[in-house]
C-alpha cells in the first residue's frame, strides 16, 4: 500500500475506535436505545443529503428493499443496541477487544455460506488463537457466571450478528453501490427503530439538550458518515483484505482514548487477551507469514 493507503486504514481504524468512546459518553445522558437511534438517524439524513449533493442515481427493486431492511437489523440495529447496552455495565475498552471477535465469526460463517471463502490453515490458526484472546479478555475464571458477565456477552452477540451482516452484504447487495447500501441500511434502520421510540422514548427525545446532541452528531458524522466513506475509498484503492489492519487497531486506539478522555483502566486480563486477539488477526491477515491475499 501507499502511504496514503496506510494513513486512510489507520483513520478508519481510530474512527471506529472512538465509537466506544462515543457510546461511552452518551450513555452516561441517554438510555441506549437512544444512543442506537441518534446514530443511525444522523447517519441516514447526513447520507441522504451527500447522494442528493452529488445526484448518484439508483434504482430500488422490492428485493433490494427487503436485502436493505435484513442488512440494517444484521449490521446497524441488533449489533448496536446489543452493544450500547453491553456497555452499560462493560468499559468500552472491553468492548472493543471483545467486538474484534467479529473477523473470527466472520470468516467462521464465510466457510459455510460462501464458496470462495474456505477456510485455509493460517485462517484456521488464526481463528483459534483469537477466539482464546477473547475468552482470556471475558475472563476464563468466571467466563460461566452469567450475571458478571451479562455486558461482555451482549458484545459478543453483536459480533455474530456482524458475521452475519458481512455474509448477507456479499450475498445480497452486491448489485447496489456502496454508498447506497450504507444509506440505504441506515435509512431502514431509522424506520424500523422510530415506531418504538416515539411510543417508548419520546419525552427523553424530546429532552435532548446541546450538550447530547453535540456528542450525537459527533458520533454519526465521525463513526458512520466518514467511516463508511473511508472503507469504501480503502475498498476501493487497496481491497478488503487491507481493511483486517482496521480491525487490530481498533482496540488499541479505544482503549487510549477512553483511557485518556475517561480515565477507565484495562485490567491484566484484559492486556493479555487484547495481545492474544491481536496476534490472532495478525495470522489471519498472513502478511507475516508471507502469505498473499487472493
Amino acid at each position: 500500500m501507499k502511504n496514503k493507503d496506510w494513513f486512510l486504514v489507520f483513520l478508519l481504524g481510530i474512527f471506529w475506535g472512538a465509537s466506544f468512546l462515543f457510546v461511552e459518553i452518551l450513555l452516561n445522558h441517554v438510555s441506549p436505545f437512544v444512543v442506537v437511534y441518534l446514530r443511525v438517524a444522523i447517519a441516514s439524513v447526513l447520507m441522504i443529503i451527500y447522494i442528493l449533493i452529488r445526484n448518484i442515481k439508483f434504482q430500488f427493486s422490492k428485493n433490494d428493499l427487503l436485502n436493505l431492511f435484513v442488512m440494517g437489523l444484521l449490521n446497524n440495529i441488533f449489533p448496536f443496541l446489543l452493544i450500547a447496552f453491553g456497555q452499560q455495565s462493560t468499559t468500552g475498552g472491553l468492548a472493543s477487544i471483545l467486538n474484534a471477535n467479529t473477523s473470527f465469526i466472520t470468516i467462521l460463517l464465510a466457510s459455510f455460506f460462501l464458496s470462495n471463502e474456505k477456510l485455509n490453515l493460517h485462517r484456521s490458526i488464526g481463528v483459534l488463537i483469537g477466539i482464546l484472546g477473547v475468552i482470556i479478555a471475558v475472563d476464563y475464571q468466571n467466563i460461566l457466571q452469567l450475571n458478571n458477565n451479562i455486558g461482555k456477552y451482549l458484545i459478543l452477540l453483536a459480533t455474530i450478528s456482524y458475521g452475519f451482516a458481512g455474509i448477507w452484504g456479499k450475498l445480497k447487495l452486491q448489485n447496489l453501490p456502496p454508498v447506497i447500501s450504507a444509506a440505504g441500511m441506515l435509512t431502514m434502520s431509522t424506520i424500523f427503530l422510530s415506531p418504538y421510540l416515539f411510543w417508548v422514548h419520546f419525552a427523553e427525545l424530546s429532552s435532548l439538550n446541546f450538550f447530547t446532541l453535540k456528542y450525537a452528531l459527533g458520533f454519526a458524522l465521525i463513526c458512520t458518515v466518514f467511516a463508511y466513506f473511508l472503507y469504501f475509498k480503502i475498498l476501493e484503492s487497496t481491497g478488503a483484505g487491507n481493511l483486517l489492519i482496521c480491525t487490530i487497531i481498533i482496540p488499541p486506539s479505544s482503549i487510549i482514548l477512553n483511557a485518556m478522555i475517561m480515565g477507565e483502566i484495562i485490567n491484566s486480563n484484559e492486556i493479555i487477551g487484547l495481545v492474544v486477539v491481536v496476534f490472532g488477526l495478525v495470522i489471519i491477515d498472513g502478511r507475516i507469514l508471507g502469505i498473499k491475499f487472493r
